[in-house]
């Protein structure tokens, strides 16, 4: 798949938010995830706040991945969907494996955010 400018963008905007999990850099989450940023994951959902308190925190991340990234754009909105692999725990349960996310993002204001993370485990 060929990627624009605005696809590079996002691709790499995804990557600085694994790393920011990883190094648990609030600050970098808060601006990277909207106001109304949920997440849809394992077994629930979680608010922003929510979200931001557990991977800012106790979620951690030794190693991570994008296997596979691609990018539908619609106007001020895209998706982001892909494979994504990571060796973690959070609080004393494994969370190591590889997962199909999908990401909605919108660009507000010159810049993008993540309003929407739907993630499962990949079969």
């Amino acid at each position: 798949m060929s990627f624009g400018p605005v696809e590079h963008e996002l691709v790499e905007l995804a990557h600085v938010w694994a790393g920011a999990v990883q190094a648990h850099d609030r600050e970098r989450l808060e601006s990277i995830v909207a106001r109304e940023f949920s997440l849809v994951g394992r077994s629930d959902e979680k608010s922003r706040e929510e979200w931001l308190d557990e991977w800012s925190g106790s979620y951690v991340i030794d190693e991570w991945r994008y296997e596979e990234i691609e990018v539908e754009l619609y106007g001020n909105t895209a998706v982001l969907s892909s494979r994504y692999s990571q060796t973690a725990r959070h609080d004393d349960a494994d969370r190591s494996g590889s997962y199909l996310v999908t990401d909605v993002w919108v660009r507000r204001d010159g810049r993008w955010q993540v309003v929407r993370r739907h993630a499962t485990l990949a079969p």
